[in-house]
């Protein structure tokens, strides 16, 4: 298909090495329909793969319903999505989806021994060339790709949810990946408008699940301590800090936060003060027992009356309208 050239939903032009042959998104769960209305969104063709008909049946809809969604939004051609929408399928045969595929994008549920066998068949179905990628959050893709014919191809690209929206997804090889594959998948990615970080290793977490949870505990420790509700810990993050993050990362803006002496002024003036608070900091590595309990009932008063669907779409719209003015601004 006709798409090299092209201009991806986030205004970046496919390089020229990156391949256009259909793709299979493997999991038809919610990531899974994330991905495929991205991938559709760009006009390529995916073929969804699940073993449950209904799943697959629910996913293709969100699949379209997320494509259209970005380009109601400016944020992909509505030409590239009814495209992509056009010749995205779905099939219970795993072999049927990954035929003839550049990229297969696992995302099946957390489970290792599903994954490597997924990983298995996809590497013995797929074309040698296939990268095989999985979505997962937490589990190894050295432990996951020893299953996989071809393991040099395979690597982790963890994306943060919704997938479709949410630009981040992060690159980690196993300990058998080629870098022609981390190479090759930084290149796929950015062409379907992703922001590709690069790991050197593969790490539980990754980057940006390790800092979330980093600051989760804390703001949970200060719920469990009483020193703050629920709503008043997020109010903290998002009417604060959230927002510099979301235009900086840490060390640019504690940096800047050295005026024109950058880090080495910030860390001269203010490094006691923050080891005094790193001192004081949490530092259990297992959820107290009334955690749960406890969240629960500020996250009650925090929702009020908002309905789950209600607060995503709030999420979304939001997100959406940083995403627009952070693409003027490039």
């Amino acid at each position: 298909m006709e798409t090299a050239g092209t201009q991806s939903g986030r205004g970046e032009a496919k390089p020229a090495d990156t391949p256009h042959g259909p793709v299979a998104v493997i999991g038809a769960g919610l990531t899974g329909g994330s991905w495929a209305g991205l991938f559709a969104a760009v006009g390529l063709t995916v073929r969804m793969h699940d073993v449950d008909e209904g799943r697959l049946a629910g996913a293709l809809e969100r699949a379209a319903e997320a494509a259209r969604f970005l380009a109601g939004h400016a944020l992909a051609e509505p030409e590239a999505v009814e495209l992509g929408l056009a010749h995205l399928t779905a099939t219970t045969d795993l072999a049927e989806a990954v035929d003839g595929v550049t990229h297969v994008q696992e995302s099946v549920r957390e489970d290792l021994a599903l994954k490597r066998a997924v990983f298995a068949a996809a590497g013995a179905a797929a074309p040698a060339g296939a990268l095989i990628c999985t979505s997962s959050s937490g589990l190894s893709i050295t432990d996951i790709q020893t299953a996989a014919a071809h393991p040099e191809r395979c690597l982790a690209a963890h994306p943060y949810n919704p997938p479709h929206l949410v630009p981040l997804v992060e690159l980690a090889p196993g300990a058998l990946t080629s870098p022609e594959a981390m190479r090759r998948a930084s290149a796929f990615y950015s062409s379907v408008g992703k922001e590709p970080v690069t790991l050197t290793r593969d790490l539980p977490g990754y980057i940006a699940n390790r800092l979330s949870a980093a600051l989760w505990r804390e703001a949970v420790d200060l719920v469990l301590r009483g020193v703050a509700t629920v709503e008043d810990v997020d109010r903290a993050v998002t009417a604060g800090p959230g927002l510099r993050w979301a235009v900086m990362g840490p060390h640019l803006l504690y940096d800047l936060g050295g005026g024109e002496e950058g880090i080495g002024g910030h860390l001269e003036h203010l490094a006691g003060v923050k080891e005094g608070m790193l001192r004081d900091l949490a530092t259990w590595t297992t959820f107290p027992p009334e955690t749960g309990a406890a969240l629960a009932s500020g996250l009650a008063a925090e929702k009020g009356s908002r309905t789950c669907g209600e607060l995503v779409a709030e999420r979304d719209a939001l997100l959406v309208e940083y995403m627009r003015a952070r693409r003027e601004r490039r």
